[in-house]
């Protein structure tokens, strides 16, 4: 317990195969049992829906709160190493960050991949899997489809990719996190030297990067990998919750390399003092992942033979606008 993994492979090939751009679109999926294969006539019905909901209504704003999209961006080129920042591609996770300064708290929403929508696209658009409107127009697309579908306000983003993150992570000092027995069974599968019944571990970027993208054999597919996201990112407001102004600046400036961000190198330090001199960090933290099972259902897509959610957007939407605002 509390045993170090040091980094000594490399991150890509640890997580894809040569060659393999981005991970395959799934047509069955863990968080599911036999998801049925929908009607044509019930997806004709979604469809329908999808757009009433997206079209009608706009986000709602309060000044008291800032959300943040945090991005973990999968932009692999044809040999499998990830491309500069500046190019986009698929959404690998999304998390807003949204601190609520009137209630003291801050909440980790993450929203699942795989939620079937009609992302918009110049005069049209197509229905397809939620986090690859990053792909199709950068992080504007991407956050207008979060405000379109979940109605709340995203105030600016940042985007890490798989070379980045590991840098970000190990500028932060790396992570503790507690591996389950099946993720260590995983684990070991690729070459961890770690006990099969897991454990309390401190992991180097690369090693962080890794755990968080499981989502094989036994790991419990997206909606426990979204688990190990927030895992990850509390662990780091742990590394950083005691700094002094002049050590969250310092980790500030070691970050800002290795983000894509609408945020100008002079905001993100402003948050991060801010961050000291309020309190943040000692905000009540709260983690919730959407769209839950009380407004998703999975379904295997007679189209395209994928498998997606199928999600009450309005109760998601509520549900989202209640853990940020009240």
């Amino acid at each position: 317990q509390g045993d170090d993994i040091n980094s000594g492979a490399s991150i890509v090939d640890q997580t894809m195969a040569p060659g393999e751009t981005e991970e395959p679109e799934e047509t069955s999926h863990p968080d599911s049992t036999n998801a049925p294969t929908i009607k044509p006539s019930s997806l004709d019905n979604i469809k329908s829906n999808i757009k009433n909901w997206m079209n009608n209504g706009a986000p709602v704003r309060d000044n008291d709160v800032t959300n943040i999209l945090l991005i973990g961006m999968e932009n692999n080129d044809g040999n499998g190493k990830p491309q500069a920042l500046s190019v986009n591609g698929r959404a690998d996770a999304m998390c807003i960050v949204s601190i609520n300064k009137r209630t003291k708290t801050i909440t980790l929403a993450s929203l699942m991949r795989d939620q079937y929508s009609f992302i918009v696209t110049g005069n049209s658009g197509r229905y397809t899997k939620f986090h690859h409107a990053l792909s199709y127009s950068g992080p504007a697309k991407q956050i207008e489809m979060i405000e379109r579908y979940y109605k709340v306000v995203i105030d600016n983003y940042v985007i890490l990719n798989f070379a980045s993150l590991p840098k970000a992570i190990d500028a932060l000092g790396g992570v503790r996190v507690k591996i389950e027995k099946n993720e260590a069974q995983y684990l070991r599968s690729i070459g961890w030297q770690i006990p099969a019944s897991g454990g309390e571990f401190d992991l180097d970027g690369g090693h962080a990067l890794t755990y968080m993208r499981i989502r094989k054999g036994s790991s419990g597919g997206d909606t426990a990998r979204v688990g190990r996201q927030q895992q990850v990112i509390m662990s780091l407001v742990g590394n950083v919750k005691n700094y002094s102004v002049n050590e969250i600046v310092a980790a500030a400036k070691a970050v800002i390399p290795y983000v894509r961000t609408g945020l100008t190198s002079e905001n993100i330090l402003a948050y991060a003092v801010t961050a000291v001199t309020e309190g943040w960090f000692n905000y009540e933290f709260k983690q919730v992942t959407l769209p839950d099972g009380d407004c998703a259902k999975g379904f295997t897509n007679p189209e395209d033979g994928a498998w997606y959610w199928k999600v009450d957007y309005p109760l998601a939407a509520q549900k989202l606008q209640s853990l940020l605002y009240g």
